[in-house]
């Protein structure tokens, strides 16, 4: 079974979890980018966050990223299509040959990662390997994370399940962490799938997102 689910990871997409507006904003033109946080501090759109969360996400991109951390995009890897919910309502699948050549995976959080491991700021801060893979090799890292959790009872429709969990906190949440270096706009999108909750006009907001995305050649599922 391990072996099973070793080849459908290795199927697996960068998915990046927005909001509907965001969502919008990217299929009004292919020149809109989604920006870093960074970036659009940089660029006056918006304050910087002043919060505990925060502050260790700024001192984990130093440590992962340097001089570049201005130019990663996050995104979470997955099997089903389904994003990170606390980000937002639509998971965007973003396409393979956009980005595999400037896409690396982590094992986990990467602020997560780098106070478990008690990563510090130094010279030589010491980030230990084994826990970050190129791209390709995605498939190697999860088993090297995941494989005791598959045994010859493991459905293969429970390998969405234990690639990302959902957690009540994002502290509680589990899954690998894709780093993409450099822009995403509706181009680099292959489709994406909506989750609006019942008590919202639902209908009028995945319309409107889809006869903009589709116009770009875009999957809309909901």
């Amino acid at each position: 079974m391990v072996d099973d689910f070793e080849k459908a990871i290795a199927g697996s997409n960068a998915v990046l979890a927005r909001s509907e507006i965001d969502v919008q904003r990217l299929a009004n033109s292919s020149n809109h980018l989604h920006g870093t946080g960074y970036k659009e501090v940089e660029a006056g759109l918006r304050l910087p966050e002043s919060d505990e969360w925060n502050a260790a996400r700024g001192l984990a991109d130093v440590l992962l990223f340097a001089d570049y951390r201005q130019h990663i995009r996050f995104a979470s890897l997955s099997l089903d299509g389904a994003g990170l919910s606390k980000f937002g309502s639509c998971s965007i699948t973003l396409r393979e040959d956009m980005i595999a050549h400037r896409a690396s995976v982590l094992d986990e959080n990467s602020v997560l990662f780098i106070e478990r491991h008690q990563v510090t700021a130094s010279r030589t801060p010491g980030v230990p390997k084994g826990y970050r893979a190129a791209w390709s090799e995605r498939n190697k890292l999860c088993i090297a994370k995941l494989a005791e959790r598959v045994d010859a009872t493991t459905n293969p429709n429970q390998y969405s399940g234990l690639l990302i969990k959902q957690g009540a906190t994002p502290e509680d949440d589990e899954f690998v962490e894709v780093h993409i270096f450099g822009p995403i706009t509706v181009l680099t999108m292959a489709e994406v799938t909506v989750s609006i909750p019942k008590a919202r006009p639902r209908a009028t907001i995945v319309k409107a997102i889809k006869s903009k995305l589709e116009k770009h050649g875009v999957l809309v599922k909901s």
